[in-house]
């Protein structure tokens, strides 16, 4: 397994763990989201964390190469049609990464009373958005599967 993905946890954590001692330790509207992102950052970056180290004790070494061999071969057959999708999957992390900082830009908005009356509403319209295009990802992604 990659080094990049123990980086990543330990960011993950690094993050979650200011957010944490800033909400416990801090009295502001802002208390909520600091609560939610610091379980949003600790715990995916002790699964990452504990990941790196399951996948690269000595036991489980021979299960993970057998794993990247196949994600290799599966790889390479599907080329093709990995290229011809990475733009729109590009387009679909964009916009989710777009979707998810506008979420929190108004969200912070919305707590502190600033210059926008409309936040809340901007909001739950953003999450709502956010919802719509994870949901038709997956459906989409079902029915292209039974499809073939």
């Amino acid at each position: 397994m990659k080094k990049s993905t123990l980086y990543t946890g330990l960011a993950y954590v690094g993050v979650g763990l200011v957010c944490l001692a800033l909400a416990i330790w801090t009295e502001t509207r802002l208390d909520g989201l600091l609560w939610g992102l610091a379980g949003a950052g600790t715990l995916p970056g002790i699964k990452m964390i504990w990941l790196y180290f399951h996948w690269t004790q000595p036991e489980h070494q021979a299960e993970y190469a057998q794993r990247q061999q196949a994600q290799r071969i599966a790889q390479k057959d599907e080329r093709l049609a990995m290229l011809r999708d990475r733009s729109g999957r590009t387009a679909y992390q964009l916009m989710i990464g777009l979707y998810c900082a506008l979420i929190l830009v108004f969200s912070i908005c919305s707590m502190m009373g600033w210059w926008m009356p409309f936040a809340r509403s901007a909001v739950l319209l953003m999450a709502a958005l956010l919802m719509v295009q994870v949901a038709t990802r997956w459906v989409t992604f079902a029915r292209l599967v039974n499809r073939e």
